[in-house]
């Protein structure tokens, strides 16, 4: 069984529409599609406005009702930004809303977005700037807040390292997740990023299996060609690692399918 959780339509950042998404996905074997478009209490031109969000939630209903449910389930999910110390307002947004997961996502450090304004980096100390962002990474964990943490190592997006060794990081990280009961995603997009590697790196998903973090898929495709992207080569790595099953959601209860 084959799911991608993390696609994003032209409700957010993305170009293609729900049913333009649902075709790539049956194409590609794909079992379970699930639409993740951005919402954040921060107005950016990436997320949907928080006034929209309704939208969100009725293009995917009439999806659904368009969709054979016996060739692909679809799922209503939503990226989520986190932000220290505006939980209340988050949590807010996503109780108002009917949906299956939440993953959440850390693309600010502050006011910067580090995701897509690169220019920061030359003048940044990176081993301070790593620090900070696994620190606030385990805080959207510890926020309890989110049933998926997306794309959990971002940092490397743009190749830019810390001097030093990142194991004991990822080790802390992972047995944070693992006591915060999320399950993190095999974010497969880093691959057409300058990183060219998946998030998480392969070191950091092995500290992952060794605290049992239960694990799901994304494409985190923002077009229809990258729906179900480099999936043979994520379930070799999962199953690798001693990974059995991977997870989905329907209304934020956690189900387990077989890979």
């Amino acid at each position: 069984m084959l799911v991608d959780l993390h696609t994003h339509t032209y409700l957010s950042d993305g170009k293609d529409s729900h049913e333009e998404m649902v075709a790539a996905a049956i194409f590609r074997g794909i079992n379970e599609i699930g639409f993740t478009d951005h919402v954040s209490i921060k107005p950016v031109d990436w997320a949907m406005p928080i006034e929209r969000v309704n939208d969100m939630v009725k293009r995917v209903e009439a999806v659904r009702k368009s969709t054979n449910s016996q060739t692909i389930k679809i799922k209503l999910g939503a990226e989520v930004d986190y932000f220290v110390g505006h939980e209340q307002p988050i949590k807010e947004i996503i109780n108002s809303l009917p949906l299956d997961y939440v993953i959440g996502s850390v693309h600010f450090l502050d006011d910067w977005n580090f995701d897509t304004d690169i220019s920061p980096y030359d003048e940044i100390n990176i081993d301070r700037f790593y620090k900070q962002y696994f620190k606030v990474l385990q805080q959207s964990a510890q926020s309890g807040l989110f049933d998926i943490i997306g794309h959990c190592d971002l940092a490397k997006k743009f190749r830019y390292y810390p001097s030093f060794s990142l194991d004991e990081l990822y080790k802390k990280t992972a047995q944070i997740f693992k006591d915060s009961n999320v399950v993190v995603e095999l974010n497969t997009s880093g691959r057409i990023k300058p990183c060219n590697e998946f998030y998480p790196a392969a070191a950091f998903l092995q500290h992952l299996a060794r605290f049992k973090v239960p694990i799901t898929l994304g494409s985190d495709a923002h077009v229809e060609q990258n729906v179900g992207q480099f999936f043979d080569d994520a379930i070799t790595e999962l199953k690798a690692l001693g990974y059995k099953e991977i997870v989905t959601f329907t209304k934020r209860n956690r189900e387990y399918l077989k890979i």
